[in-house]
C-alpha cells in the first residue's frame, strides 16, 4: 500500500509526537512532529487506524462536532489536538500561554468547526449546503454571507481550471460509488441520465440568492472545505491576536508568522512509501504559506482489471484510474490553504506527468508564488 506522509518539524523540545490523522479503508496520510533533527519517531496507532475503518469512515464522511480537544505546553509552543468531524487536527501558537488564553484558543477553534460543520459539511443533513441541494429547480433561497464567500472562491476555481475544479459533480459521484462498491460500473445510460445536472453553469448566485436549473444538481465542497476551515482558524486566531501559528487539519497545513525560535515553521514532503527525511522529495521553510495534498491512495476500488480512485474528472465523468504512470500525488504550496486544497485536486486530473507539469506551470504564470509536487509510481 501507498503512503504519502507530510512531516511538520515543530521544534517541541524534548517533547516528540508522532499523530495519525486519517485511516480512509487501509491506506492512510500521516503526519509526524520531530524536533529539529528530522528523525520521525512513533508508529501508526494499528488499532485505531482498523476501528476508523470498520466504522467505513472516510475523508468526506463527515458527522458533527468536535471530540477530545486537549492542550499542552513545550517550553516554547501551546499546542491544541483533537478531531472535528472523524478527522484529527493540530493547531500549534508560537507562544506559551497561560491558562486565560488557553481557554479562548480553544473556544475559538470549536466555534470555527461548528461553523464550518453548519454551513458546508454536506453529511450534515440540516447544513446549509444540505438544504440547497434539497432545493427544486427554480427554488430560490438566500445564502449566509460566509457560504456565499466559499461558494464564490469555487466560481473562481472552475474558471482557473476550465472546469476540472467542479463542486456539481456530487451526482455522478454518488452514482459512480455506489456502483463501485458493489464491484460494477454505472451503465452508460446511467451516466447520461445524470449529466443535464452537472455543471457550475447549472448553479446560479445572484443579488445573494442561491439557484440551481436541475432538480438532481448537488454541491459537494470537500474538494476545497478542509482547506477553508484552515484558513477560518489562521484567520480568527489572528484577529484574536495570536500571530504565530501552525495549523494541520486532515493533512491540509497553513503556518503564520514565525517560530518562537524567529525561523520560519519547517516541513518536509516524503516520497511515496518512504518517510525518511533524507530521502525527502523538498524541505520547505514555511511562512505565512499553505500546502495541500491530493492522493488516488485515499479511496479506490477494483473492477476486474481496472482501479479506479475516488476522485471524479468532470471531464471525462469517470473516476480517475490508477496505474504505474498516471500521478498519485498532487501537493500544491499557495498564499492560502482553500487555493492549494482546490488546485492539488485538479493536479491529479491529468493522464501523464508531462501534461500535469505544463499544466502547473500555466498556473504559476498567473500564481508565481504557487509550487507543485507530482508523483508517480514509476
Amino acid at each position: 500500500m501507498l503512503r504519502i506522509f507530510l512531516i511538520a518539524i515543530l521544534c517541541l523540545s524534548s517533547a516528540v509526537l508522532a499523530r495519525k490523522i486519517l485511516a480512509e479503508k487501509s491506506i492512510s496520510a500521516e503526519i509526524f512532529l520531530t524536533t529539529d533533527a528530522g528523525n520521525p519517531v512513533g508508529v501508526v496507532e494499528a488499532e485505531w487506524q482498523k476501528k476508523i475503518a470498520e466504522m467505513g469512515f472516510s475523508r468526506e464522511n463527515f458527522s458533527a462536532g468536535t471530540a477530545g480537544l486537549s492542550c499542552s505546553n513545550s517550553q516554547e509552543v501551546t499546542s491544541f489536538k483533537g478531531t472535528a468531524m472523524t478527522i484529527d487536527y493540530q493547531i500549534t501558537v508560537g507562544a506559551l500561554l497561560p491558562e486565560k488564553q488557553r481557554k479562548d484558543v480553544e473556544k475559538r477553534i470549536q466555534t470555527v468547526f461548528e461553523e464550518v460543520n453548519a454551513l458546508y459539511n454536506k453529511w450534515n443533513p440540516e447544513s446549509e449546503i444540505s438544504r440547497f441541494n434539497r432545493l427544486k429547480a427554480g427554488e430560490k433561497v438566500a445564502v449566509s454571507p460566509e457560504l456565499l464567500q466559499l461558494l464564490q472562491e469555487c466560481e473562481h476555481l472552475v474558471h482557473l481550471t476550465k472546469g476540472r475544479f467542479d463542486p456539481t459533480i456530487e451526482p455522478l459521484q454518488q452514482l459512480w460509488k455506489s456502483k463501485l462498491t458493489a464491484g460494477m460500473e454505472p451503465s452508460e445510460e446511467e451516466i447520461q441520465t445524470i449529466l443535464p445536472a452537472i455543471g457550475w453553469d447549472r448553479v446560479h448566485l445572484d443579488a445573494g440568492l442561491f439557484s440551481k436549473d436541475h432538480d438532481l444538481t448537488c454541491l459537494d465542497l470537500g474538494g476545497i472545505a478542509k482547506g477553508y476551515c484552515v484558513d477560518l482558524l489562521i484567520e480568527r486566531l489572528q484577529e484574536a491576536g495570536y500571530r504565530h501559528l501552525f495549523v494541520e487539519w486532515g493533512g491540509e497545513v497553513r503556518a503564520a508568522g514565525r517560530h518562537p525560535q524567529n525561523r520560519p515553521w519547517k516541513i518536509f514532503i516524503s516520497r511515496l512509501g518512504d518517510h525518511n527525511p533524507d530521502h525527502a522529495v523538498a524541505q520547505l521553510d514555511l511562512c505565512d504559506q499553505a500546502i495541500a495534498t491530493s492522493g488516488d491512495y485515499m479511496q479506490f476500488w477494483r473492477v476486474g482489471d481496472k482501479v479506479y480512485c475516488h476522485i471524479i474528472d468532470p471531464k471525462t465523468h469517470r473516476p480517475l484510474l490508477c496505474s504505474q504512470t498516471s500521478i498519485a500525488s498532487s501537493s500544491v504550496l499557495a498564499s492560502t490553504c482553500t487555493f492549494a486544497d482546490g488546485i492539488a485536486k485538479v493536479g491529479m486530473m491529468f493522464p501523464t506527468l508531462a501534461e500535469a507539469q505544463q499544466w502547473a506551470e500555466e498556473i504559476r504564470a498567473e500564481y508565481p508564488e504557487t509550487r507543485f509536487w507530482f508523483m508517480t509510481r514509476d
